[in-house]
């Protein structure tokens, strides 16, 4: 095992077969083992990640440019590797390959038809992989249930999606009770459930589950807190998410940050290029500054940053449109405040908080599968 002492910090490593695979652990000078991971040195973007990696969660007092040079000389000693180069960079014909792949640029298919039809622009309905779709809002604009029913309908149209669920400050139980009613909703075989009753766990709440427990619970992977770029990278590629859902941005936290909006700009920088390296439609939840309404130009949506209006592809701001009905929807208009992909238009939607679940309200009936279902007094 070689090893090259860093002040108080070793970097070790031991190979692992014959090609550049090696185990990387590092040490502090007690000898306490404080990181062990398995990386394969030949690849640029491995030692790049794992490096980053060290850096964001403090694992190392060392710089980014250290951590990267010292896994360069063990690449080198373990592989041969002798380049800090990356790949080269993809040329039209390559492009082209790309295109010729596919038929149809791949989307995820969330089943909410308004949503699916804006964020596809002229393609097949659904969020495209590889694009950023933003809710904003103030409190209680309902993004994250929008984001849930787009998550949970997503899984239940596609049995081979998976999907990535990046929690900040929801408690695991609350992102169990709003899935319970919202997938008690988009089931459509039973009376629907409402976050009270599934937080009571009342019989029928227990037998959404059971259903979905079957149905998609193994294939939604929950990344619990501290939120960080890296983390959700690694989480996406081993669960093989084509849809990561981050609730929300403001809790995203980047290593060396020097204050919220080089923090936030950094993190939109990661992302971006995660759903593009990745191929995932990510669907991000983000606050909003106070001054902020439906007036307001794109470039100053995002909290603390422009980077968030900068890179995301689709940016939906969602207000109150009016007073509750008299069944309790409230109207939520989603403002388009940018499209790249297509053509604007806004969303005008139902909300139905007791159930977690939108509703469009331009149809006479959005769901009408539900239609038995839906009238408050069959509410439990």
């Amino acid at each position: 095992m070689d090893a090259k002492p860093f002040k108080d910090i070793a970097l070790e490593w031991e190979p692992i077969g014959s090609g550049g695979r090696a185990q990387l652990v590092v040490v502090n000078g007690l000898g306490e083992v404080l990181d062990v991971e398995a990386v394969d040195l030949s690849r640029f973007r491995d030692r790049i990640s794992y490096a980053m990696r060290l850096v964001e969660a403090g694992v190392v007092s060392w710089s980014l440019a250290d951590v990267e040079r010292e896994l360069l000389r063990i690449a080198a000693e373990r592989c041969g590797v002798c380049s800090p180069k990356a790949p080269p960079t993809p040329t039209l014909a390559d492009a082209f390959d790309e295109w010729e792949r596919h038929e149809t640029v791949p989307t995820v298919c969330t089943g909410f038809q308004p949503l699916d039809a804006l964020a596809a622009g002229e393609l097949p309905g659904g969020l495209p992989l590889g694009t950023i779709t933003v809710l904003l809002g103030p409190p209680a604009a309902g993004k994250s249930a929008l984001a849930l029913q787009a998550a949970v309908g997503a899984l239940l149209g596609d049995p081979d999606l998976r999907v990535l669920w990046a929690r900040g400050e929801m408690a695991a139980d609350a992102l169990a009770a709003r899935a319970i009613a919202v997938g008690s909703v988009l089931l459509g075989d039973g009376s629907p459930v409402t976050v009270g009753a599934a937080k009571r766990r009342r019989p029928d709440a227990k037998a959404v589950v059971g259903e979905l427990r079957d149905r998609i619970a193994g294939r939604l992977t929950i990344l619990p807190p501290v939120l960080t770029p890296d983390r959700i990278e690694q989480a996406v590629v081993a669960s093989g998410a084509r849809l990561a859902v981050i609730d929300y941005l403001q809790l995203v936290r980047m290593a060396n940050a020097t204050d919220a909006r080089t923090e936030v700009d950094g993190v939109m920088a990661r992302l971006r290029a995660m759903s593009l390296e990745h191929r995932c439609a990510v669907l991000l939840i983000s606050n909003i500054g106070k001054a902020i309404d439906g007036t307001s130009r794109i470039g100053t949506l995002g909290k603390n940053s422009g980077q968030i209006d900068f890179d995301a592809d689709l940016v939906l701001l969602g207000q109150a449109d009016g007073e509750p009905d008299a069944t309790g929807m409230v109207p939520v208009r989603w403002l388009t405040k940018k499209h790249r992909h297509g053509q604007a238009h806004d969303l005008l939607t139902l909300f139905d908080g007791d159930l977690q679940t939108f509703t469009d309200a331009e149809a006479a009936q959005p769901f009408d599968e539900f239609l038995d279902h839906a009238a408050p007094g069959a509410r439990r």
